[in-house]
């Protein structure tokens, strides 16, 4: 009796609240001029800073605060500095060509260590190259002819392995850049100084092959894959929901009417992005889009039930019905934009921040969304001028088809959809997390370019972090040295490490050039000449930390890689941690750090941790359905066909590609939160419809609610499919994984649920 009580208790609350919202939509409808001047005023209040969205592609949007990677690669920057590499590699092609290579080699470094200098970096924090590398050991810059400093390159480790290939037919210029401001005006000045410099030296030296890689020029090309997709994929896929909504509504007043609805919800939503002052990352960019189809999606039913009215009641003003099919489906538009903000707040599980940002976004767009769609549109759609005509048969004929296929063969149908969506999932077992940023461009892509060009000429092109924690005093003595020395040889032999950047060549050129030169054992090295030696090899001339911390507790190996995948970085860094390990390093005095391993980590982590936040969105979506519709069954039926899509549709990528990257990350909470509308229209329909016990009965419910899903299907599932087409490979992937997902969930709802409906709805 209590049960029933409150269960009644709950039923007039939600019955007073959509009588609110009829009222309301009742008012703004009689007072359009009042509600569209209200609405023009929001737009010009909130819309006014919707160019102030700030955006960044600062790594660190994408890692929390407590995530054990950024803790490491945090703890690392304050020992070592926060300056992030830069390389420029000049390559002759020619070992018999070092003098021209030196040549320019000394040029560009005179131009780096010249503050005064036009083409000069301002926030280089310290710098690395043959000609400043020659004071550090005896030999003057102006003093040293650039025919010596060939000899020197080959008789002093500490030139030739940090700056040199095997045949001295390329060196390195190493730079650490310490940019303040991520801003993305600040990061484009920022490269286009680089550029400047690099151009200058190409047309100075044509006869050499100048490459850059560093953090600056790599997160731009992400941002100039960002703006492409903005200037032309964006606005493709909302040209093609402009012919699929004319298509199917055949007016063109109506579709784009829809169209501007969708639009302004996206102007409110960067708005109040841009009044946050929040610092976006560039890939957040989509959250506009996903609030405009979401938009557009709820639109779809709309138009169509007033088109289902207009045949059955033609006698009906427009403006009766217009309002009497925007209150039928008030219910399950309200429902559909409570349930996608659940599944897009779940985002707030995963350990990216960038991940929350856009998921929280989202959720705002989305109350915009619900506000224009039940008391603007209504407002959009209605003319004085022309008789309102909704042309949707040709839709309703292949709703009918789709609803006669169901009735056909319902076990059978639903059997095959069920079977192929379990084998997709089967690939699901193949998974491999690969997040490598390089691998998100296309092979001639100019970065991957002077990326291979570095490797061909050094074997490695970016580099990981390896700590390495002393007690005071213990790393100056001779068995340290030689546990490192053979670590560092160890590390060299692993494939597909190219290199070891360690102190080792630079301790074992002090003590060759002692007098008389140390030629024993590393094990039986005088103690006071290897503290010199320690001490001396690992500080540069500006005071800043090299090899060792100031305290001479801490070693920092760099391990230069080519490029590989994510899989491969985890793979190499956990077979160094057994190895220090093997040595008697405890975990945490033996660290491997670096943006490289901690983006290795980043799907596997908040795959991980979307789990939990996908499992509270199907909760509380289940939850509302059954609360709202009134019936369990209902509820439990609303999870089947939203989540398998999603996984099904990335065991199909897996099956067709094998590794997945960050879209994998979200993509259950955010296409759970795009077709579970679709689920709640037809739910909802089963529900009110009569007769639904029988095969006829739910045929007829079909082919009544059926035109909606079909046109958002193909509205939705095109307009991501055009993502397919980006030149980021994260879009890439989140365009297929969205776009299957969708045609499957269409396959579930048509095939699966009416019968699962049927088979349950005596048990309700």
């Amino acid at each position: 009796m209590s049960l029933n009580f409150h269960g009644r208790e709950a039923l007039s609350i939600w019955v007073r609240i959509l009588r609110r919202v009829f009222k309301l939509q009742r008012a703004a409808y009689n007072h359009r001029r009042y509600s569209l001047a209200l609405v023009a005023l929001l737009i010009v209040v909130i819309g006014s800073a919707a160019l102030d969205v700030r955006n960044s592609n600062d790594p660190m949007l994408f890692f929390s605060e407590d995530n054990a990677h950024r803790q490491k690669l945090e703890e690392f920057r304050e020992i070592y500095g926060s300056s992030a590499a830069t390389l420029i590699v000049l390559d002759a092609g020619d070992p018999d060509a070092p003098l021209h290579l030196l040549e320019a080699e000394r040029y560009l470094s005179e131009i780096l260590l010249n503050p005064d200098h036009p083409l000069a970096i301002s926030y280089l924090t310290n710098f690395g190259s043959p000609t400043a590398t020659l004071p550090a050991i005896g030999y003057p810059t102006e003093f040293t002819p650039l025919e010596d400093v060939q000899f020197l390159a080959k008789d002093h480790p500490a030139l030739r392995s940090f700056f040199f290939n095997n045949d001295l037919s390329a060196t390195t210029v190493i730079l650490s850049l310490d940019q303040p401001d991520k801003s993305d005006p600040a990061l484009i000045a920022a490269y286009r100084a680089q550029m400047a410099l690099l151009d200058h030296m190409r047309d100075k030296y044509p006869n050499l092959t100048i490459s850059i890689v560093g953090n600056v020029t790599t997160f731009e090309a992400l941002r100039e894959a960002f703006e492409q997709d903005s200037r032309y994929i964006f606005p493709a896929t909302a040209f093609v929901n402009f012919l699929v909504l004319l298509f199917a509504f055949g007016n063109l007043r109506v579709t784009l009417s829809v169209l501007v609805i969708g639009g302004l919800s996206v102007v409110l939503t960067q708005g109040v992005a841009g009044w946050s002052g929040y610092v976006f990352a560039a890939g957040s960019a989509s959250s506009f889009s996903i609030v405009f189809t979401l938009t557009v999606a709820s639109l779809i039913h709309m138009v169509h039930a007033m088109g289902q009215r207009q045949r059955r009641l033609p006698f009906q003003h427009s403006h009766t019905i217009i309002l009497s099919s925007f209150r039928k489906l008030t219910v399950p538009v309200l429902l559909a934009h409570m349930t996608t903000a659940v599944g897009f707040v779940s985002l707030n599980w995963a350990d990216a921040p960038a991940f929350k940002a856009m998921g929280n976004l989202v959720a705002i767009g989305l109350v915009f969304s619900l506000i224009l769609t039940l008391l603007v549109a209504p407002i959009a759609l209605k003319s004085h001028r022309r008789p309102l005509k909704i042309r949707d048969d040709r839709v309703r004929a292949l709703s009918r088809w789709f609803a006669n296929a169901w009735a056909g063969a319902p076990i059978r149908n639903a059997l095959i959809v069920s079977v192929l969506s379990l084998a997709a999932l089967a690939g699901l077992t193949r998974i491999v997390f690969d997040d490598q940023i390089t691998n998100n461009f296309p092979e001639d892509h100019p970065l991957l370019v002077n990326i291979d060009n570095i490797v061909d000429a050094f074997g490695w092109s970016h580099s990981i972090d390896l700590v390495l924690k002393y007690d005071e005093g213990e790393l100056i003595q001779p068995d340290a040295i030689v546990d490192v020395d053979t670590l560092v040889n160890w590390i060299k032999t692993q494939h597909p490490v190219g290199d070891v950047f360690s102190p080792m060549p630079l301790i074992k050129d002090c003590l060759a050039q002692r007098q008389p030169p140390y030629t024993g054992a590393l094990n039986d090295i005088p103690e006071k000449m290897l503290n010199y030696c320690v001490r001396t090899s690992g500080r540069t001339a500006d005071d800043k930390v090299g090899f060792f911390a100031l305290d001479y507790t801490q070693l920092h190996l760099k391990i230069m890689l080519p490029r590989i995948s994510a899989a491969g970085v985890r793979d190499i860094s956990e077979k160094i941690e057994a190895k220090t390990a093997a040595m008697g390093f405890p975990p945490e005095n033996a660290i491997m750090s670096g943006v490289g391993v901690m983006s290795a980590y980043l799907s596997a982590i908040n795959t991980q941790n979307m789990l939990v936040g996908s499992a509270f969105a199907m909760l509380v979506v289940s939850l509302l359905i059954g609360l709202f519709l009134r019936s369990p069954i209902l509820a439990f039926l609303s999870i089947l066909p939203n989540f398998l899509p999603a996984m099904a549709a990335l065991g199909l990528w897996v099956w067709i590609n094998g590794q997945v990257g960050m879209a994998a990350a979200i993509i259950a909470a955010v296409t759970f939160g795009i077709v579970v509308d679709d689920t709640i229209h037809i739910l909802y329909a089963l529900a009110r419809g009569k007769h639904t016990q029988t095969r006829a009965g739910i045929r007829r419910v079909l082919s009544n609610v059926t035109p909606g899903v079909l046109t958002t299907t193909a509205a939705l599932g095109f307009g991501f499919a055009i993502l397919m087409f980006s030149g980021f490979e994260v879009n890439r992937q989140l365009g297929f994984l969205t776009s299957t997902t969708i045609f499957i969930a269409f396959l579930f709802d048509i095939f699966v649920l009416p019968g699962l409906y049927s088979l349950l709805k005596g048990k309700r």
